[in-house]
């Protein structure tokens, strides 16, 4: 049920998504490629550090009028891992489960196979990526500031929820986020292409 309703919500946001187009206007993907590209870096950038999973092509939808990508279907936010100073390691976990479907979005563009396209839309991800951590660093204080408002005004409708384990939960994903802001992106992006070639074999 919940699943339906969010496609019937999908209905209404501009544009289709990464799956629809590439199957039905795959010329709309090609001619966007690069933009894409760029924006899914950012989108990357956000879901490694903020723990944002599934983010898959049917969960990615593309304006083609504002040349915008929207991401969807939200709720596995803030899945960070218990041990982020383990992330960059070779074959952890997070770092695969992030990396194994954002990255799988670039095949979409129809030339992602051409070398000579394929070195394009790479740079373009790569400097998406880099700008976004980028900013969620210089922002590091506020975000962190919105988690804990956003855990607390999730806890005053969870009256059931122990309000120390809460409190004890919000402190470790503050702590996480916080040590996989100040981590080296470009690092980060080594790993995160190492990691997809992992899940692959």
């Amino acid at each position: 049920m919940e699943s339906s309703k969010a496609y019937a919500v999908m209905d209404y946001v501009p544009g289709k998504t990464l799956n629809e187009l590439a199957y039905r206007n795959p010329n709309v993907l090609e001619e966007n490629k690069i933009r894409i590209a760029f924006q899914l870096g950012m989108h990357t950038a956000f879901s490694y550090v903020f723990g944002l999973k599934d983010g898959y092509q049917s969960n990615y939808i593309f304006d083609p009028d504002k040349k915008t990508i929207t991401r969807v279907d939200n709720e596995r936010f803030l899945h960070v891992p218990e041990d982020p100073e383990n992330t960059l390691d070779d074959n952890h976990p997070y770092t695969q489960a992030i990396a194994a479907c954002e990255l799988e979005n670039l095949k979409y563009m129809p030339s992602f196979r051409r070398k000579e396209a394929l070195d394009h839309i790479l740079k373009a991800f790569n400097a998406g990526f880099i700008e976004k951590y980028g900013e969620i660093k210089n922002k590091k204080e506020t975000l962190i500031r919105l988690i804990g408002e956003s855990r607390a005004d999730t806890f005053r409708v969870r009256p059931d929820v122990d309000a120390k384990r809460y409190q004890a939960e919000t402190e470790g994903i503050v702590d996480t986020v916080g040590y996989l802001i100040d981590q080296d992106p470009l690092m980060v992006l080594k790993r995160l292409y190492k990691a997809k070639t992992e899940v692959k074999k």
